[in-house]
């Protein structure tokens, strides 16, 4: 009996805690800004203020479509260039779409200026709410000015996972709450401003948070590079970087849509206290979103990069982490918003309007209804996205963010009033999960639901006879994992001498991870995967220690006087027909052919 037992955390739920954090302080720190604002303006400025806060949002979307699509975009296509080993090729993709999302935002910020007034009546700032005008075209004015480094942060901030630097998100995220705090009580205690200062005060947390997250390029152990002069050479591949972020873009044109679509519904049939309600009730999804939208974002990333390597193990663990995750999660939120929905509604709206602040009271209680909701239908979207079932996913996100919402809205308004806006949010939520589990149940691949959750082909992956995946943390564990090599190769008739060189291999570069990565006192583990495909082997050796370039490395050792040194490197190199590296969401990968 080899010597293998069960990890407590494998590693794939090492990565996914990992990224998860990036991407649940990334979704922070676009919801910071909004929160911030919220309070001071619902506790300073009035509940009209606040109405017009409710009417702004929606373009906020708009503002950040062009972040969203140009850093998951460009992610799925850097990583695959990336792990083709054209490094230089992929940090050129990654400076065009930084450029683009500081180039488009510059354009926006003019075409707003421009257009400060006729977009307040878009909004919803007319007719009998025409006098919140000039509340939407203040904060507007402010706020928009910090749009470049928004959006180029986001870029940024999606990037820092890939190069394993998620602390530098968490101190960027640190230095813009605290930017933002300081600028907004300056602003009603200090200054004695009004909206335009509001969100000028978020601008400035934008440019601290842009400004922190751009020293990360000052780190000399990097993969991440801004390669102005191949930019051009990478032109061509806009379009395939619009594709891939298509989906988060019909999300945020769907949800800017939907969004001045029932703010004039609110409009034509409710007060400004039901205006600001709903307002509350939407920022529930920027005060606790950062739970379902960081899960949803880490899936489609790490899912990506499963489905490449066509690993159904891993996408399988991936799925149970994700949910299990997502349920502690956003149950931990909705019981803490449903236990005290008087004090997340006054965060937003001042006691000195009871009616307002019972109001916004019971929106918040029903949005804590929906929060795991909302984690199920965005962790199925974003998954599909990650397959790269695109059209799908399109098609569902509009559905989800506006398709569906708009119907329900307009029938639980006239049905019951202003109070029916939020009621139609989980009416919304479970019409969309009922879709998922259609689409899931009609997949065409046969079996049970647990075998078609996955959404690939039956074709998907290695014949599991020509596939061998083990992990291991433990020297002795390693050795096991050699002859179980070993006996695998024997299996599928694969020459001893390629065998013994896989064996070697496993030796060798299991060695040096636990003698080298282990050392930091930190639980690691070691996850192999071998494949024979057609008389060759396939070795994918991926951990979750500090970056370790195998290529570099031996390139640095074969210019060495003495030949004794990094024999061990030596001889895997030698072996190999063809190894490459890529070090992405704190994980070294391997992959190894012979």
């Amino acid at each position: 009996m080899l010597p293998f037992v069960r990890r407590e955390h494998s590693i794939v739920e090492n990565v996914f805690r990992k990224t998860l954090t990036t991407y649940m302080l990334n979704t922070f720190t676009w919801a910071v800004g909004a929160l911030v604002d919220g309070a001071v303006i619902g506790n300073f400025l009035g509940v009209d203020a606040v109405a017009a806060y409710g009417l702004i949002w929606p373009l906020t979307f708009v503002y950040a479509l062009v972040g969203s699509i140009l850093s998951g975009g460009s992610r799925n296509l850097y990583t695959r260039l990336a792990g083709q080993g054209k490094t230089k090729e992929a940090n050129h993709v990654f400076t065009l779409a930084l450029l683009l999302a500081v180039g488009i935002s510059a354009g926006l910020v003019a075409v707003t200026f421009l257009l400060l007034s006729p977009l307040a009546g878009l909004l919803g700032a007319a007719g009998e709410n025409a006098l919140l005008r000039p509340l939407v075209c203040r904060y507007l004015a402010g706020f928009v000015l910090g749009l470049p480094f928004d959006n180029g942060a986001k870029v940024l901030a999606g990037y820092m996972g890939m190069d394993s630097d998620h602390r530098r998100v968490v101190l960027a995220t640190l230095a813009m709450t605290i930017t933002d705090v300081v600028g907004d009580l300056a602003v009603v205690l200090l200054f004695h401003g009004g909206m335009f200062l509001v969100g000028l005060a978020t601008a400035v947390g934008q440019l601290v948070y842009f400004a922190v997250l751009s020293t990360h390029f000052f780190r000399k152990k990097r993969m991440l590079r801004i390669g102005l002069r191949g930019v051009t050479d990478v032109r061509n591949k806009i379009s395939v970087i619009v594709a891939n972020g298509a989906p988060a873009g019909v999300t945020r044109v769907a949800n800017a849509f939907c969004g001045i679509t029932v703010n004039r519904i609110l409009s034509a049939a409710a007060t400004s206290g039901f205006i600001a309600a709903y307002s509350v009730h939407k920022s529930m999804a920027s005060l606790v979103g950062a739970t379902y939208l960081g899960i949803a974002d880490t899936v489609w990333t790490l899912s990506s990069i499963y489905y490449g390597e066509e690993d159904k193990k891993a996408l399988d663990e991936l799925q149970r982490t994700a949910f299990r995750a997502g349920l502690i999660l956003t149950g931990a939120a909705a019981v803490v918003l449903a236990l005290f929905p008087r004090f997340f509604a006054g965060i937003y709206v001042g006691v000195s309007d009871p009616d307002a602040l019972r109001l916004a009271a019971q929106a918040v209680r029903l949005f804590a209804l929906c929060v795991p909701l909302y984690m199920l239908v965005y962790l199925f979207d974003d998954y599909l996205m990650g397959l790269g079932r695109l059209k799908t996913s399109i098609v569902y996100s509009f559905f989800l963010e506006c398709g569906a919402v708009v119907p329900s809205v307009w029938l639980m308004v006239t049905l019951i009033g202003g109070q029916g806006a939020w009621f139609a949010t989980p009416v919304t939520l479970t019409l969309m999960i009922l879709a998922a589990l259609l689409y899931i149940r009609r997949w065409p691949v046969g079996g049970s639901f647990h075998a078609r959750r996955l959404l690939v082909g039956g074709d998907f992956g290695a014949n599991p006879e020509k596939e061998l995946s083990i992990t291991a943390d433990t020297m002795l564990e390693v050795v096991g994992m050699s002859r179980l090599a070993g006996l695998f190769c024997q299996e599928n008739g694969i020459d001893k001498k390629k065998a013994n060189a896989l064996a070697l291999c496993i030796e060798e570069l299991g060695s040096n991870i636990i003698e080298h990565g282990f050392s930091d006192g930190k639980a690691h583990s070691i996850d192999m995967r071998i494949l024979a495909k057609e008389g060759e082997i396939i070795l994918r050796i991926r951990d979750d220690c500090r970056p370790f370039n195998l290529v570099e490395r031996y390139e640095m050792a074969s210019v060495q006087d003495d030949p004794t040194k990094n024999i061990g490197i030596r001889m895997v190199m030698k072996m190999s027909r063809d190894v490459k590296y890529l070090s992405t969401m704190n994980t070294n990968n391997l992959i190894i052919r012979i």
